[in-house]
């Protein structure tokens, strides 16, 4: 797939957040997971009735995106950030260089194409990401470049 998903062209969006992440130097510092993943899982909560509530439970999900991407991607690599709003969604963008049997693995990650059940390392995201009630696309930019997109609502109530 190349190009901007569908879901990009529907609504204009606001910048959040934006990292991009050494993988020699986040290994090092591996600590930083969590940091990343609970900052980026407040900004997500903000506008939630229980935003401690929905911070955690995002922190948590977030945190096995961020594991995700740093166990496929080759040594010396960089792994993308962002966090754009849009009207009604937040969407946390994680970009990354992979080989070819990630690749593989990372295109069932993604609710919309109903694959069940995810292969490892895909089952522990898409469950959390079931429970917690958040969309994953899969974006494939390059022969080895994939994107996760997971679309969180921006307030609690049916969608």
């Amino acid at each position: 797939m190349t190009g901007q998903p569908a879901l990009f062209r529907q609504t204009a969006f606001q910048g959040m957040a934006a990292l991009v992440l050494d993988v020699g130097f986040f290994t090092s510092q591996f600590r930083l997971c969590d940091k990343i993943a609970e900052y980026l899982g407040d900004l997500v909560a903000q506008s939630h009735d229980d935003p401690a509530r929905y911070a955690n439970f995002s922190a948590s999900l977030i945190n096995e995106v961020i594991e995700l991407a740093f166990r496929s991607v080759h040594s010396g690599d960089r792994v993308e950030f962002n966090l754009l709003k849009g009207d009604d969604s937040v969407y946390l963008r994680v970009g990354f260089r992979c080989s070819e049997e990630q690749l593989a693995l990372l295109r069932t990650v993604d609710r919309s194409r109903g694959s069940t059940p995810f292969p490892e390392p895909a089952r522990d995201l898409m469950a959390l990401a079931h429970a917690v009630g958040v969309d994953v696309h899969t974006e494939i930019d390059r022969d080895d470049h994939i994107t996760l997109t997971l679309e969180f609502v921006l307030s609690e109530g049916p969608r």
